[in-house]
């Protein structure tokens, strides 16, 4: 059979009927593959969200320790700078530690404050994700030189 012959048998309705239910087969072949594909994809979303708030978390925290007085209360303020900032951003988290040194708590000096999250991500664990992810950050903010007590 030429070229010629087989297009033409291809193109009349005569020879479509051998190929009737292909396109529900091949799209009932293909969906559990894209959703698996969009879960992937919302996932890593997430997972960089998720990274990005808690920067942000220490970042607030470690610029409320510095401005306080005193070291004990410096630590308070930097785990509910800490907490509230991640009640904001809508990231859940199962445990949040908030370490705050203040070893170099002086004027001129800095603190340092690490956030660690435990995120869940359970719910997009289909695409091939863990069920849930340890984000940490780390923040380090300038006392002020000339600083009042």
């Amino acid at each position: 059979m030429t070229a010629m012959a087989r297009l033409a048998q291809l193109v009349s309705p005569a020879g479509r009927r051998g190929q009737r239910g292909a396109a529900a087969i091949e799209a009932a072949l293909i969906a559990p593959v894209l959703i698996v594909v969009l879960l992937f994809v919302v996932g890593l979303g997430r997972m960089g969200q998720t990274r990005q708030q808690v920067e942000s978390a220490a970042a607030d925290a470690a610029r409320a320790a510095s401005l306080e007085r005193n070291t004990s209360r410096s630590a308070d303020a930097a785990s509910a700078a800490a907490a509230a900032s991640l009640d904001d951003s809508g990231v859940v988290c199962t445990g949040v530690e908030v370490d705050v040194d203040v070893s170099d708590y002086q004027p001129g000096g800095e603190v340092v404050v690490t956030v660690s999250c435990t995120a869940q991500l359970s719910d997009v664990a289909l695409s091939g994700l863990p069920g849930s992810k340890v984000y940490s950050a780390t923040s380090i903010v300038p006392i002020e030189t000339y600083r009042g007590s």
